[in-house]
């Protein structure tokens, strides 16, 4: 039995966030193809003539699934596109851009206990001064 390929759901949180950190939402992702246009890294049905971060954010208004939104009732408010784009400015950037970091990957989980925990790279401790002060040959091999 193998993999079953199935949309992937996106949990998006803005846990941290001064102003909106009990905001959480769920979007659709994306395959591979689609995500390098919608980056600009490859020409595709994306591209047009929009911005890029036009595009970003129609095509996360679109992904929404659900999230935790209300208005100010306390009545949920639905997670369409056009309550998408009638939202604050900074709250619909805020959740777009958790939704295209995670599409790329980022993650909240702690690092596994096995994991080396980030310790400093190999490049810091690496010496740059030349090893030593000895000429180059200059005689021709035969």
């Amino acid at each position: 039995m193998g993999y079953r390929k199935a949309p992937r759901r996106i949990d998006i949180s803005l846990a941290g966030h001064a102003e909106y950190g009990d905001v959480r939402a769920t979007a659709r992702g994306m395959n591979l193809a689609d995500y390098l246009a919608l980056m600009g890294y490859t020409e595709g049905p994306e591209v047009t003539s929009k911005s890029g971060i036009t595009r970003q954010l129609e095509r996360f208004a679109d992904s929404l699934i659900s999230w935790n939104i209300e208005e100010e009732d306390g009545t949920p408010t639905p997670a369409t596109r056009a309550e998408f784009f009638g939202l604050d400015e900074s709250l619909a950037l805020a959740l777009a851009t958790d939704w295209i970091e995670r599409l790329g990957g980022k993650v909240d989980a702690p690092l596994d206990s096995n994991s080396p925990s980030g310790g400093p790279s190999p490049e810091a401790s690496i010496p740059m001064a030349p090893l030593s002060s000895h000429p180059l040959p200059t005689a021709v091999p035969a």
